[in-house]
């Protein structure tokens, strides 16, 4: 403010200097020592003014400079940090990547393991597989080679002798039927066609006879089934099992497609047992022969 009035003054000064020497000399003289008393005052509070501001540049230079200095310290200290902060990331990684590689492997050799183990185990169960085989043949020839010789008959032996050929055929008639029911079908058909061969006059020899029919059904092997049928009805004309054989032969011609010779069968079934249980199915079947000729299978399939 009152540099404002002083530099006023200046310029006051300038202007009464510019007017003309109208004024009285005394009057000149006190004007002339004011303004020069006000010009010193002037140029003290300018000289005070620079004093001032050159101070306070000096302390804004000395702040900056300071804000420099930590400015570069602070970058200082951030370059060692990363610098550090990085040898730490770089030495954990190089401390995990041993015990990770190590892991890999480990877990390569695992699955390497493992797959030979499977390896090992699928050979060991084909080994069982081949084992049980050659073991079932086994049991089937040892059966066969254990099988007694045929008695001679009971009225031309001691009562000794034909009680020991009874137990032995109904041994062996037993456990065909046993292997039998369980599904093994060829090694049953062996055992019944052993037994037939060693105790052809057994009680038992009819319907193992027909047992053989039957897995020829199963084999789908007809034409063979049909034959064994055949050979209980004419070997045996007086037995147990001659009803289901003169059935099952029935059945056998009509899956040949033998119709005629089908029909012809089925009404025996009917003329000889005709309240049997199985009559109302074969007045059925009669019924189906009616219609045109239809095979349901070739008779030529053999049992592996």
């Amino acid at each position: 403010m009152q540099f404002s009035r002083l530099l006023g003054g200046g310029f006051m000064l300038t202007g009464l200097l510019m007017l003309p020497q109208k004024l009285p000399a005394q009057s000149e003289k006190v004007m002339i020592q004011e303004l020069q008393r006000d010009m010193a005052q002037l140029q003290n509070q300018l000289r005070q003014y620079k004093e001032s501001q050159d101070q306070k540049n000096a302390e804004l230079e000395a702040l900056l400079k300071q804000s420099l200095d930590s400015n570069a310290k602070l970058g200082t200290t951030l370059g060692t940090l990363q610098q550090s902060l990085t040898a730490a990331v770089a030495d954990q990684q190089g401390k995990l990547t041993q015990p990770m590689n190590a892991m890999g492997i480990k877990i390569d050799q695992m699955a390497q393991a493992f797959g030979t183990l499977q390896t090992s185990m699928d050979e060991m169960i084909r080994r069982m597989a081949r084992n049980d085989e050659k073991l079932t043949e086994i049991l089937s020839n040892v059966k066969t080679l254990n099988a007694p010789p045929a008695a001679p008959p009971p009225t031309s032996g001691p009562d000794g002798a034909a009680s020991t050929a009874g137990a032995s055929a109904e041994v062996a008639f037993q456990a065909a039927e046993r292997d039998f029911r369980s599904g093994q079908n060829q090694l049953a058909m062996d055992e019944f066609a052993n037994f037939i061969a060693h105790f052809p006059t057994s009680e038992s020899a009819p319907k193992a006879q027909y047992y053989m029919g039957v897995i020829f059904d199963r084999g789908e092997q007809y034409e063979d089934s049909v034959k064994a049928y055949d050979a209980v009805l004419e070997r045996y004309p007086e037995n147990p099992s001659k009803k289901d054989a003169l059935y099952g032969k029935a059945v056998a011609l009509m899956k040949l497609g033998r119709k005629v010779e089908a029909r012809t069968e089925f009404n025996a079934f009917l003329a000889k047992y005709s309240t049997d249980d199985k009559a109302a199915q074969v007045k059925q079947y009669l019924k189906e022969l009616s219609g045109p000729a239809r095979p349901l299978g070739n008779g030529k399939k053999r049992t592996k």
